[in-house]
């Protein structure tokens, strides 16, 4: 990965090939998550916890695989899902950090020269022949400003989870069809039993805070964890029969 912020005068006659997002998507068993997008993800993804290993803090993820580097939703060359995580839109563009001389910062669209999403031969420009910003890139803009305005309140919900004492380590122990044994360790869910116990002045505190409703859709969304299983039973039913 090579991020260089984003300029006109350096990168107006940038081209893009978004079709090939698909490698690195390809590879993804988890994709981070904000809180408003957790409505939509649910409807095809189990919505989990995981640690960072260098800040010890939560962060919500899209599940799309039972191991590393297996994306059970990608078909060879889209994405099968209803829902394509903003941090998988996004890409090979990212939010920076630009640290300024009086201490304080400032934000900075950035992109990935060695993306593969990068290309001469690209479809997609990011301006127009008139000096415009093109459809793409507005689109692209729009879905970097979502990830923005929700990072803050995203870490502000996992902490309250973490304060409130909701958060539990999800142990799957799987046996796929073919008699195969899945362990998957390193994921967190909500604890229900302790949710459903807390007050209703608990309960009003989510509410009013906009918690409530994202702390739904990580408990409903667990049931996709079974939709995982029956996608990996089905590829390795596919690789069985192919070897028959």
């Amino acid at each position: 990965m090579h991020l260089v912020e984003l300029s006109r005068q350096s990168h107006g006659g940038l081209r893009l090939d978004p079709a090939r997002i698909g490698e690195q998507a390809a590879r993804c068993h988890m994709v981070p998550l904000v809180i408003s997008e957790f409505r939509r993800a649910l409807a095809d993804f189990p919505i989990v916890l995981a640690k960072s290993q260098e800040t010890g803090r939560f962060a919500p993820y899209a599940l799309m695989g039972l191991a590393p580097e297996e994306n059970l939703f990608w078909d060879g060359t889209r994405l099968d899902a209803s829902h394509v995580p903003l941090n998988l839109r996004r890409l090979p563009f990212a939010i920076g950090v630009d640290p300024q001389a009086d201490g304080t910062s400032r934000n900075a669209v950035c992109v990935d020269m060695e993306s593969p999403a990068v290309s001469e031969a690209g479809p997609e420009a990011l301006i127009d022949g008139e000096g415009r910003d093109t459809a793409y890139f507005l689109g692209v803009q729009k879905v970097l400003h979502e990830l923005l305005s929700y990072k803050l309140l995203t870490e502000q919900f996992v902490q309250t989870l973490a304060e409130r004492d909701l958060i539990a380590e999800m142990r799957l122990n799987i046996v796929l069809e073919g008699g195969k044994p899945l362990v998957l360790t390193g994921l967190y869910g909500l604890d229900e039993d302790k949710f459903n116990r807390l007050p209703d002045a608990a309960l009003a505190q989510l509410r009013q805070d906009g918690h409530l409703t994202p702390a739904y859709a990580m408990m409903l969304s667990t049931a996709r964890i079974q939709s995982l299983i029956d996608r990996r039973n089905r590829l390795e039913a596919r690789d069985r029969a192919w070897f028959q």
